[in-house]
């Protein structure tokens, strides 16, 4: 069955959300309808009360239940929709969107697992690989070591709430943390890692982001359509001398992920 067929088919077997009786919308209030009622489904889907993938009460049903125009409905459905929320699918209905993970992308130093333990979500590692390899031209290039020389190479498939997200790869010269392939790296952060025990401290880096398609190897792994939206990021790692300490490539779910990015003013 292709990917498509079985996306159609798991929406066609989903658990229709209800509203409560409680559930209602202040007739006498200021605030217009369809704003009460983006209110309302918004904090249903960000309690848990409707899971990601749970199918949302029909047009006809709102209506029925809290006694507005289709108009009001289909308005508070369209804001859910823009902050992606919610997902439509035509002949099908609304459905919760599965969540979206911050991440600080140029403002921080922190790594994926900083990030989303401090968001309060559980993050785990699958380790796929773990070895020492000879630096190819390109990773000597980034590392600023010469070719061939020994680097530890590390790719994780890294879940958040028992989903995956992202897939990364690493690269580390052995000489800066010879035991780094003693370390269990699935519920602990690499750069706290590095920190803590090898006295590795990241000062800067720099980090590029590009949109990509997904690939068949890609799709497989992060359980995505393959061509599915994906980011890339690039990133360079330094220690204070501006010594190159890492060189790692990472591909996240585009319906998954988010990053935010901090401007300051260079003039001020």
């Amino acid at each position: 069955m292709s990917r498509d067929l079985e996306a159609e088919e798991r929406l066609s077997h989903t658990t229709t959300a209800f509203l409560e009786p409680g559930d209602s919308i202040d007739m006498h209030s200021a605030i217009p309808y369809y704003y009460q009622l983006y209110q309302l489904i918004k904090q249903k889907i960000q309690s848990g009360a409707w899971q990601p993938g749970r199918k949302l009460p029909s047009e006809h049903e709102l209506c029925d239940h809290l006694s507005v125009s289709r108009t009001v409905v289909r308005q508070a459905l369209s804001e859910l929709a823009n902050e992606e929320l919610i997902s439509t699918h035509k002949g099908k209905g609304s459905f919760v969107s599965g969540v979206k993970h911050n991440r600080h992308l140029m403002d921080s130093l922190s790594g994926f697992y900083d990030d989303a333990v401090a968001s309060g979500q559980d993050v785990y590692a699958q380790v796929l690989d773990f070895r020492l390899v000879d630096a190819s031209d390109e990773v000597a290039q980034f590392l600023n070591i010469p070719k061939g020389d020994r680097v530890i190479f590390l790719k994780r498939l890294r879940h958040i709430d028992g989903e995956p997200v992202m897939l990364g790869t690493t690269h580390i010269p052995e000489r800066f943390c010879p035991g780094l392939l003693d370390e269990d790296l699935t519920h602990q952060s690499l750069y706290r890692v590095l920190a803590n025990k090898f006295n590795l401290q990241i000062a800067e880096g720099v980090r590029t982001i590009e949109s990509v398609n997904a690939s068949e190897s890609l799709a497989e792994l992060l359980q995505v359509e393959v061509g599915a939206a994906l980011s890339m990021i690039t990133g360079i790692m330094y220690l204070r001398d501006g010594t190159p300490l890492e060189y790692g490539i990472s591909w996240h779910r585009g319906d998954r992920s988010r990053f935010q990015v901090r401007l300051v003013n260079a003039f001020k």
